[in-house]
């Protein structure tokens, strides 16, 4: 199949791309280096040309829910709309799985965001069409969470049921190959606080370096995160723990 994924370059979809290119299929990689804007819809619909299946993995971390919501909503609009040119044209949407909760909260302006998403593509796309891949939380993001104040590290405490970016990248790509429809939520094997992830990848670095490793402090957020809001009920799991993570960082 030919693929055509906006967001190529971002934490997923560099992940993503050799992913599906290992198994044979022509990736198209669109991202605004490549004159994709999937905001504007600058380029969309030529990044989409000849493609059986688009995927869209583009992201904007912010917990504004205006701002959230207007991006997902008008990137996800764009993709429709170069889908709709080609009938027949599949489409593949990465997504984080979260309970309905979560997007309720004013607080967590990101899932109002994503809630959105989720709403343009189901209410526009046929069901035949449509693949919702739904991912928890990443180990790679406790970089992107951090806030740094030496020689403090503050990070969300969250509970999560976290996996490794490649091993998504690897179950979204082998659902896309078998043509897979549907909604799908993937996690990892262990539920466990995200601030307590954090303090271990500082300890593994700081191992690594002979150095001491920075105090990790666990921010608490309101609400379903701090219970199971963002706990998919029955995912599919990757094997791969925090530890066997923490080997090749």
């Amino acid at each position: 199949m030919q693929i055509t994924v906006y967001g190529a370059t971002g934490t997923f979809g560099r992940q993503l791309v050799p992913q599906l290119r290992e198994r044979g299929h022509l990736v198209i990689a669109a991202h605004r280096g490549s004159g994709v804007d999937t905001v504007t819809g600058q380029g969309v619909a030529e990044a989409a040309e000849g493609s059986d299946v688009l995927v869209d993995c583009v992201n904007q971390l912010t917990m504004n829910a205006d701002k959230a919501i207007d991006f997902f909503s008008r990137s996800s609009r764009s993709i429709v709309e170069a889908a709709a040119k080609r009938p027949g044209t599949s489409v593949a949407v990465l997504s984080i799985a979260f309970r309905p909760e979560t997007a309720e909260s004013r607080l967590l302006g990101y899932y109002q965001g994503k809630a959105m998403q989720e709403r343009v593509y189901r209410r526009l796309i046929p069901d035949e069409q449509l693949l919702m891949f739904r991912s928890a939380q990443w180990f790679e993001l406790v970089d992107t969470m951090t806030i740094k104040a030496r020689p403090l590290r503050f990070v969300p405490k969250m509970r999560v049921q976290a996996l490794a970016v490649t091993e998504a990248a690897r179950m979204m790509a082998e659902a896309i190959d078998a043509r897979e429809r549907g909604t799908i939520e993937v996690a990892g094997p262990e539920i466990s606080d995200f601030s307590e992830i954090a303090r271990r990848l500082a300890a593994a670095r700081a191992g690594k370096t002979g150095t001491k490793p920075p105090k990790v402090v666990g921010v608490p957020l309101p609400g379903p995160m701090a219970r199971d809001g963002l706990i998919p009920p029955s995912p599919r799991m990757s094997d791969v723990t925090v530890d066997e993570w923490l080997q090749t960082v």
